[in-house]
């Protein structure tokens, strides 16, 4: 049976069972991937700061700390991402009301 919208077939509980199942797979080797990298370099970084030379070059933690809150964000993003495609993102309803108040505080000043 095609969509009428689009006159693509409609989804089948086995079509949607199968994203799903992709959808948890590629956020599987993200997390996988991603925080095996964070506990790489945060293992590093502690090790720096084992050893006087740690200490010396202290650039060098913060660009370990920065790695590592870059690599967060990244890995958040991909997971959001692929759960939202398949209709399962988190949604915060406490992010959502405070958004709700501030389009609204700026809307009042726009006008």
């Amino acid at each position: 049976m095609a969509h009428p919208a689009l006159g693509a077939p409609a989804p089948t509980p086995c079509n949607n069972l199968r994203r799903l199942q992709a959808a948890i797979t590629d956020m599987d080797g993200f997390a996988q991937g991603g925080l095996s990298e964070i506990s790489a370099i945060a293992k590093l970084a502690l090790a720096a700061m084992e050893t006087p030379d740690g200490y010396r070059h202290p650039e060098m933690i913060a660009q370990a700390l920065s790695a590592i809150w870059g690599k967060a964000e990244s890995i958040e993003n991909c997971i959001n991402t692929t759960a939202e495609k398949v209709g399962c993102n988190y949604r915060d309803p406490d992010a959502e009301r405070r958004y709700a108040a501030y389009r609204t505080a700026f809307e009042e000043v726009q006008s």
